[in-house]
């Protein structure tokens, strides 16, 4: 009798054995899909990239904006680079476009040449901007709150520097 349910157990563990391996029900289960597209950051990631890249394109109209926009300008860079790592995509980008969202290119407007259009420029778009990581900062889930309070902090400032 004991042999016959030492017998029974060892083939009812082999089957399963058999049984698992098949279905491959040992392995680690895939990881699951990220799709950044989606994230609810990346609109604001996306027009951080189109605020730094006027910046950019400001600076190269007016040289002589340097030494007061420099600073602004780097400190999106810095924007780019956090917002691309909670959203867990390349920070050199290129950014995928957001999910039912055309991919922001940046404003439209030709670069003013002069420093004064160039800074009341830059200032509206610092001011849509400031209002934008404000409105992210609220809706966003508490643990991206800090980094979403920071960036909306840094754009009020600016706008007091180009005021």
């Amino acid at each position: 009798m004991l042999l016959r349910r030492r017998a029974l157990l060892a083939a009812a563990a082999a089957v399963t054995t058999g049984s698992l391996a098949a279905c491959d029900l040992g392995g680690d289960p895939p990881a699951p899909k990220y799709d950044p597209t989606g994230d609810a950051l990346m609109p604001l990631l996306t027009r951080t990239v189109a605020l730094r890249d006027r910046y950019v394109a400001v600076l190269a109209a007016v040289p002589a904006l340097q030494d007061r926009l420099g600073p602004l300008k780097d400190n999106h860079d810095q924007h780019v680079i956090a917002l691309a790592r909670e959203i867990g995509v390349p920070e050199q980008g290129p950014f995928p476009a957001p999910s039912g969202s055309p991919a922001v290119t940046g404003s439209a407007a030709p670069v003013p040449s002069d420093q004064a259009a160039a800074l009341k420029d830059l200032g509206q778009l610092e001011k849509d901007a400031r209002q934008d990581a404000e409105g992210a900062c609220l809706a966003a889930p508490s643990y991206r709150a800090e980094l979403l309070g920071s960036i909306a902090a840094c754009r009020a400032g600016h706008g007091e520097v180009l005021a």
